[in-house]
C-alpha cells in the first residue's frame, strides 16, 4: 500500500511539473495551439500584437529558452521598420533558430519587402545573428553577420540593394571566383565550338574538333613568346612532332589570339 502511495505521489509531482509548464499567459501570450510531429513538438501563440509565433523543439522546452524567446519577440516588435507577420523559433540544442516573414519593411524611402519573399533567418547561441538572401535583378546578396541594432542593419540591405555588384566584390569574394571559374570554363566550350565549327572541309562537310594537345602546345609557346608566329609556332611543333595542319594552326591563332595573318 506504502508502496502504491508513492508512486500516486511520483505522478502527482510528474504531472504538477508538466502543468507547471512556462506560464506564457502572463508573459502577455495567448496558446492558440500545440501539438506534435514524429520527434518535434510545437506550440503556436499570439503575441499582444496579433502576430503568430510558432515554437518548434524537442522534448520538453526550457523555461530558460522560453524567457530568451519572450525577450527578443519583444525586441522585434519594438523595431521602427519591420513590422513581422509570424515567427517561427526552433530550439536545437544550444542554438535557437527564428524566423521573421513581415508584415512590412520600409526603411527611409525603401521598400524592402520585394526582396526578401523568403523572410529573414536569424540565428541565437551567444549573440543573436542574421544569415539570410536577399535578392535584386535575379542576383542573390548573402547577408550574414551579428545583428547589433535596427538601423545598422537596415543600412546593410540598403547598400547590398543600392549596388549588388559593388556589394558582392566587397562581401563575397567567393562568389566571384566561383563566377571567374564558370566564365573560364564556358569561354573553353566556346573556343573548342568555334574550332571545331571552323575546321570543316569543302562545303562545311568533315568537321573535327582540334586535338587538344595541340591547344595547349601552342598556347604554351605563345605563353612563353608571345612574338610566336604562324612559321615558329609550325616548326616548333615539328620539332617536336606534334602533328597539326596549318588550318588547325592558324585557327587557333585566330580564336585565342585574334592573329588573322
Amino acid at each position: 500500500m506504502k508502496r502504491k502511495g508513492f508512486y500516486i505521489l511520483i505522478f502527482f509531482v510528474m504531472f504538477a511539473s508538466s502543468a507547471m509548464a512556462y506560464d506564457w499567459k502572463s508573459a502577455g501570450f495567448e496558446e492558440t495551439d500545440k501539438g506534435s510531429n514524429g520527434d518535434e513538438n510545437y506550440l503556436m501563440l499570439k503575441d499582444s500584437n496579433s502576430v503568430v509565433l510558432k515554437i518548434r523543439y524537442q522534448g520538453e522546452l526550457a523555461d530558460s529558452w522560453a524567457e530568451k524567446i519572450v525577450d527578443l519577440n519583444k525586441k522585434f516588435a519594438e523595431w521602427k521598420y519591420m513590422k513581422p507577420d509570424n515567427i517561427d523559433y526552433f530550439v536545437t540544442g544550444d542554438t535557437l533558430e527564428i524566423l521573421i516573414i513581415p508584415a512590412s519593411f520600409k526603411y527611409i524611402d525603401n521598400d524592402f519587402m520585394p526582396y526578401i519573399p523568403g523572410g529573414m533567418t536569424f540565428i541565437y547561441d551567444y549573440a543573436l545573428r542574421y544569415n539570410f538572401r536577399i535578392t535584386k535583378n535575379d542576383i542573390f546578396l548573402r547577408l550574414n553577420d551579428k545583428f547589433i541594432e535596427e538601423d545598422l542593419f537596415c543600412k546593410r540591405i540598403k547598400e547590398a540593394l543600392d549596388d549588388p555588384i559593388a556589394y558582392l566584390k566587397k562581401r563575397e569574394p567567393e562568389y566571384f571566383l566561383q563566377k571567374l571559374t564558370e566564365l573560364e570554363e564556358k569561354q573553353d566550350k566556346l573556343m573548342q565550338s568555334v574550332l571545331y565549327f571552323q575546321n570543316s572541309g569543302f562545303l562545311g562537310f568533315g568537321n573535327k574538333p582540334v586535338k587538344s594537345n595541340v591547344i595547349k602546345r601552342i598556347v604554351e609557346i605563345k605563353t612563353a613568346d608571345p612574338l610566336s608566329n604562324f612559321d615558329k609556332i609550325k616548326d616548333t611543333l615539328a620539332k617536336e612532332k606534334v602533328e597539326a595542319t596549318d588550318k588547325e594552326i592558324k585557327l587557333i591563332l585566330n580564336v585565342f589570339y585574334n592573329e588573322f595573318k
